[in-house]
């Protein structure tokens, strides 16, 4: 009995390291300046971008949990000495959304019309209040938002991480936030079952390289610039036409993994969480180009045309 009682106690102990190291690991932000009113804040989720305006801030993502959110929005108010009166969700996963009830109720929240339908789709229990800040505005294809001294154009590209993914262009910044359709030097989540494609990343990348700006901001990753995004184009493409090769021959996903033909990766490395890799390496972006060349898989919440 005493040693069960030891086992417990040991047992509850370390979970509470371990809750104790998460909770501080979610507390832990990185603040990148880029100009006198734009900002990257970075920890356990999607980068954050703050645009500072006339008539107050512009968030753009929002990390992965509400205590994130209230974080964000303290930091925010601190940078620039407002209360955020936007947030924009480049796609629906948790971790670019489920920061946004951590802001005012009543902050107007915008994305693209596929992004809101699988945001309830996939992940409806999580939105049930009006207070969790679900996006409420939504457009199809492009939307151009004037938000006091700062022209924002919202964009879907196309088909890439999902098939609502969107980018924001800050006008007066030359600078474009890119959300996940730019992994920075990592190995990118390809959501197939929401729309997303290898087959059609590099093409949805030249239609994103036809806008003119300088900086690039990614989803995951450090700050880049147009050269980034060439970057990860030639890996998309080549991650592509493997997909397609291994298709074409009827090679087995085993094939596929032990197959040497991936050379543009070089310098990635897998995105952790809380400094525990999630999956998201080489043969992870391999089977996914297998999977969707072969229709190895089902995308899941279909758009209705």
């Amino acid at each position: 009995m005493k040693v069960l009682k030891w086992a417990l106690a040991a047992i509850v102990l370390m979970l509470a390291g371990v809750s104790s190291y998460v909770y501080t690991q979610l507390r832990d932000m990185q603040v990148e300046q880029l100009s006198a009113d734009l900002f990257v804040i970075r920890g356990i989720g999607g980068n954050v971008t703050v645009v500072r305006t006339s008539m107050g801030s512009v968030v753009i993502d929002s990390m992965t949990f509400p205590m994130q959110g209230r974080l964000i929005r303290q930091q925010v108010e601190n940078l620039t000495g407002s209360d955020p009166v936007m947030v924009i969700n480049t796609h629906y996963h948790l971790d670019h959304t489920h920061g946004n009830p951590g802001f005012a109720p009543g902050t107007r929240v915008i994305t693209t019309e596929r992004t809101a339908s699988h945001l309830q789709y996939f992940d409806a229990d999580f939105w049930e209040s009006p207070d969790d800040l679900a996006p409420t505005e939504t457009f199809s294809d492009s939307k151009k938002v004037q938000v006091g001294d700062k022209t924002l154009q919202l964009i879907h590209p196309g088909r890439a991480h999902t098939d609502g993914d969107l980018v924001v262009i800050i006008e007066q910044e030359s600078t474009i936030v890119m959300g996940d359709l730019l992994f920075n030097q990592h190995y990118p989540n390809i959501d197939l079952e929401a729309g997303g494609s290898v087959q059609q990343w590099s093409e949805t990348l030249d239609t994103v390289l036809q806008y003119s700006f300088e900086r690039v901001i990614p989803g995951h990753g450090a700050t880049t610039d147009r050269v980034g995004i060439h970057e990860f184009q030639r890996f998309m493409g080549q991650l592509a036409k493997i997909g397609r090769a291994a298709a074409a021959d009827g090679q087995s996903l085993e094939q596929v993994l032990a197959g040497n033909s991936l050379t543009s990766d070089k310098g990635f490395t897998e995105l952790q969480f809380a400094g525990i890799p999630i999956g998201l390496d080489r043969a992870f972006v391999l089977r996914r180009a297998w999977e969707e060349s072969t229709g190895n898989f089902k995308q899941l919440n279909q758009p209705l045309n």
